[in-house]
């Protein structure tokens, strides 16, 4: 390194990144996905290749080096001076291949009182991680303590010459601490979300210079990969893939972020990542393999650890479809970046990469053999609810299972699967996940499963519930969060299971480092074997006692609060306890999108279960489903009676033969057929199929004339809303109508236009960094259905809440235990939608700060306390196909079955005004008329009547009734 005179905080920031990120991955071990600060950038570039410096010899004069260092930095007091020649010292360890001397030289760095403050924390933060990934806890949260109170003393003239800011390094290193001190990934999760808003925040700063606004690009770029793997492993699957697709979007539209080739292609990566964990491994391939492109053409040196992470993740989505073998390439290019770089080497282990190697080459037991080891080490350490544990454990599992010489028997899959289902009385309440390829694995199992009888094809069943209940899961556990902070007792409860788990953790390193000292003495025969041996003894017994504590707190939990247990960690009942919930003429079918086929699960109310693989792949399925729905979404209603207007019946009845019709016996004589799916099905509506085409309206066969299907995310969710009391509310309705979305209230009822052609709801301007609230399109005609449905019920005048007042800290604050009808005539908006958003909602009143306190979320959902028959979300375009945004609905369903709701009618696309209020009524008044009418029964007479034409012929057109549907207990 040349040390000149002058300002060199700047070159001299960026070495010592380096440096840092070298030493953190020369000592992580069996450790995968560190944060930027340990595997950021390309490692090149900073005094000479990043080859050289991995490849230097060891230098013998490093003693003398540093004496003559040490004589100089008597003679300055400059702090830029005295940084770069210990940094330079910092390299000749590193030379020397002696990462303690470097580690005790930059921890010289955070101590000398002549460099500043910002450099001292930027260096304190990357030694804490470092510290953290060897186990060193006590000075890794030293050095984070440290690195804030250096942060504290940044000058803003300081700040505008560091390479990062210095509380984006200590945010990533109180993460690492979290996860590897404490086990603790949600809180991991936590802190670098915090980092991303915080780099958020100072990108829309107009206050802040240049300088801020470009490292507050650079962190959400150059983080979005590492963000997006721990939502995923905290089973955030749709947060990573909305977080994606808004980087993705934001790349593209905000020019603020300026994205390197590179940078470009790491956001590639993140998208990557985050369909793999949607089970959407054909997307992912195509992304991981523009990411690869990007990097070659950005000329990225094919041994960094960047390069070599894509590769991985590619091999990892041909370990999930059963193609290892079509990509040895990557695996050769995985071992030559280990063979010349010590942090592609260790991340991730040699173990687990010399597995997947071993893959390709088809060698099945030499690849399970490898990761066995590794998952042994990692389930001693870590425990089975780790996601690194998770992931490996899919890994291993999908090894056995694409190995043709080993017949997997379905006890081994029920062993691998078992623990993800949930147990009555205790539970796994981490909420990780194994990211990757723990979908391909349980896919790959649920295939396997329908070959092996009626037990395998009821453990089949229980993986599908399973594959609905994790689209969802993330903003149930927000819900669970949001609900413990309202309630005292259940709060207490919660936090002592948080320490609980916390000790276990504590405990379970102990014990792992108490067995490796035992081994040491047993094979080198140094030590006290007897005292090694009483030692292990001791921590096992305190290890058993802290997991006796931890299962009868959640046993306490779920007792005194089951609806916190079926947010936090739902059991995923058998097709017995499912069919013991049903009622007679109710049949529960859940669909299963794989990539190849697709499966259906029919139970019925004895708690039979027939189970069928349909011939039709994911593909086929989003290609129907996207032309079957193009006359609804298009948003324009059909002017001219009897005209098809772009519903295509064939399409209709092709869905119907491919999906209804080989199970149809099975549906004979039930009056309510339960439909429970996720992903692209989410999007299906299944009342508008038709038995078979038709030319005109007035001859289609709509399957609804048969029976009534009505949506439900899952059993468990079902089973959820039948268990909610029956006690009748007093008041018949509370409604939130026609919000004033510009905030503003006014002194005349607007007039609703003659036929609702609705605008986009959130228009967004591509040219713009936020979204105006101001902008989301007015709902007048709204008033009207909102006290139509009033009067139908004899609900009072003040029943209707709308203008500033039908707004989010209206409902919060509002008493709604006593409303039988609650209804939300809004807009629905789902994650996404709006770049920078990432949940399902209700758009309400603007309160100040548009999306962030004006939409009614899934998680401020379940904090309600509801006793409602029926939520109704009219207006609410929930099912737009935008992904997995038909998802946002089984959200929203779940979450207000979690509130207390029993039955929720909404709509899956922007309905006209007229038509609306004739639905919405005639169901009330229908189910008014007839006290032996279920909901389904009172949905589908009216829908039956408008398909019929009893409300005109223009009324036949599916765009009119089709668009509402019935999820939840659609029982009387």
């Amino acid at each position: 390194m040349v040390i000149g005179s002058g300002n060199t905080s700047h070159v001299v920031g960026r070495c010592l990144g380096t440096m840092l990120c070298i030493l953190s991955a020369a000592i992580v071990g069996s450790f995968c996905g560190l944060p930027r600060t340990s595997m950021a950038g390309e490692l090149q570039g900073v005094n000479g290749s990043v080859e050289k410096i991995y490849t230097a010899s060891g230098q013998p004069s490093v003693a003398d080096e540093e004496r003559a260092i040490r004589k100089r930095l008597e003679q300055t007091s400059d702090g830029d001076t005295r940084l770069a020649l210990l940094i330079s010292l910092v390299q000749d360890y590193y030379n020397a291949d002696d990462a303690a001397g470097a580690m005790g030289v930059l921890e010289s760095i955070v101590y000398d009182g002549q460099i500043s403050p910002g450099q001292r924390s930027l260096t304190a933060s990357g030694l804490a991680i470092a510290y953290a990934v060897q186990n060193d806890f006590v000075r890794s949260q030293r050095l984070v303590n440290q690195a804030k109170k250096l942060a504290d003393q940044t000058s803003a003239a300081e700040l505008e010459t560091l390479p990062e800011e210095p509380a984006y390094g200590y945010l990533s290193a109180e993460a690492e601490l979290a996860r590897r001190a404490l086990n603790q990934h949600d809180t991991a999760l936590f802190k670098v979300r915090e980092a991303a808003d915080l780099a958020r925040k100072n990108l829309d700063d107009p206050s802040l210079s240049e300088h801020r606004h470009q490292e507050a690009a650079n962190q959400l770029l150059d983080e979005v990969d590492h963000l997006v793997r721990l939502q995923t492993q905290n089973n955030r699957r749709t947060e990573a893939l909305n977080y994606a697709n808004g980087m993705l979007w934001d790349i593209d539209h905000d020019p603020r972020l300026k994205p390197t080739p590179s940078q470009r292609a790491r956001v590639e990566v993140a998208m990557s990542i985050a369909l793999m964990s949607n089970d959407d491994y054909d997307g992912a391939l195509g992304w991981i393999d523009k990411a690869i492109k990007g990097y070659q053409d950005a000329g990225v040196l094919p041994y960094s650890f960047t390069y070599a992470d894509a590769l991985r993740m590619r091999l990892m989505v041909a370990l999930a479809t059963n193609r290892l073998a079509d990509f040895k390439a990557d695996a050769d290019g995985l071992e030559y970046a280990a063979s010349i770089n010590p942090v592609a080497a260790k991340t991730p282990s040699s173990d687990e990469r010399e597995s997947v190697i071993f893959g390709t080459q088809g060698n099945w037991s030499a690849a399970e053999s490898k990761l066995s080891r590794v998952l042994a080490y990692n389930l001693k350490g870590q425990g089975a609810q780790s996601p690194f544990v998770k992931y490996q454990s899919a890994m291993l599992m999908l090894y056995r299972l694409e190995d043709p010489e080993k017949k997997v028997s379905e006890s081994e899959i029920a062993r691998y699967v078992t623990p993800m289902l949930g147990q009555n009385d205790d539970w796994d309440a981490s909420s990780t996940a194994g990211a990757y390829v723990e979908d391909g694995a349980l896919a790959m199992c649920l295939s396997r499963l329908m070959d092996d009888g009626a037990e395998g094809q009821a453990l089949a069943f229980r993986i599908a519930e399973l594959f609905h209940m994790n689209a969802t899961q993330g903003a149930m556990s927000d819900g669970a969060a949001r609900l413990a902070a309202v309630t005292p007792e259940l709060r207490s409860l919660v936090e002592q299971e948080q320490m609980a788990r916390r000790a276990q953790n504590i405990e379970r390193m102990g014990l792992s480092g108490l067995s490796t000292r035992l081994a040491k003495v047993d094979t080198e025969n140094t030590g006290d074997k007897g005292s090694a041996i009483a030692s292990v003894k001791d921590a096992e017994r305190a290890m058993n006692a802290s997991a006796e504590d931890l299962a009868a707190l959640h046993e306490h939990i779920n007792k005194q609060f089951p609806e916190y247990r079926q947010l936090v960690s739902p059991a995923v009942p058998t097709p017995e306890r499912v069919g013991a919930a049903l009622h007679s003429g109710e049949v529960y079918v859940d669909f299963y999108v794989g990539r190849d086929a697709t499966y259906a699960f029919v139970v019925n109310a004895e708690g039979s279960l027939h189970a069928t693989r349909l011939n039709v792949t994911r593909a086929d399925l989003r290609k129907k489903i996207l032309t079957l729905r193009n006359v609804f979404d298009a948003g324009v209603p059909p002017r001219k009676a009897g005209e098809l207007a772009g519903f295509d019946t064939t399409v209709a009845s092709d869905l119907y033969r491919l999906l209804i019709s080989s199970i149809q016996p099975d549906l004979e004589g039930a009056t309510t057929v339960y439909i429970a799916t996720s992903g692209i099905l989410s999007s299906l509506p299944f009342n508008v199929l038709v038995t078979a085409p038709a030319t005109d309206l007035a001859n289609a066969h709509w399957w609804i004339a048969r029976t009534m299907p009505v949506r439900i995310p899952n059993a468990a969710a079902l089973m959820l809303a039948r268990s909610h009391p029956a006690a009748h509310a007093g008041e018949a309705l509370i409604a939130f109508a026609d919000p004033s979305f510009n905030g503003r209230d006014s002194t005349t009822i607007a007039v609703p236009p003659v036929d609702r052609t609705p605008a986009r709801a959130f228009p967004v301007d591509a040219s713009t960094a936020s979204f105006d609230y101001h902008r989301v399109a007015p709902l007048p005609e709204t008033l009207d259905e909102a006290t139509s449905i009033a009067k139908t019920l004899n609900a009072s005048e003040h029943s209707v809440l709308w203008g500033t007042s039908a707004s989010r800290s209206e409902v919060m604050k509002r008493d709604l235990l006593n409303d039988r009808v609650v209804l939300f005539a809004t807009h629905g908006i789902v994650a996404g939608e709006v770049p920078g958003w990432h949940k399902a909602g209700l758009a309400l009143a603007y309160e100040g700060n548009g999306l962030p306190d004006s939409v009614l979320t899934a998680d401020d959902i379940v904090t309600l306390r509801l006793n409602a028959d029926w939520v109704v979300l009219s207006a609410c375009n929930t099912g737009l196909v935008t992904g997995n945004a038909g998802d946002a609905m089984s959200e929203l369903s779940r979450a207000f079955f979690a509130a207390g709701a029993r039955s929720i009618l909404l709509t899956q696309w922007a309905v006209e005004s007229r038509s609306a209020t004739e639905v919405t009524t005639g169901v009330f008044r229908t189910y008014a008329s007839d006290p032996s009418l279920s909901k389904a029964e009172a949905l589908a007479r009216t829908e039956r009547d408008m398909a019929s034409g009893k409300d005109g012929e223009l009324y036949r057109h599916p765009y009119f009734w089709g668009a509402y549907v019935l999820a939840g207990d659609a029982a009387r």
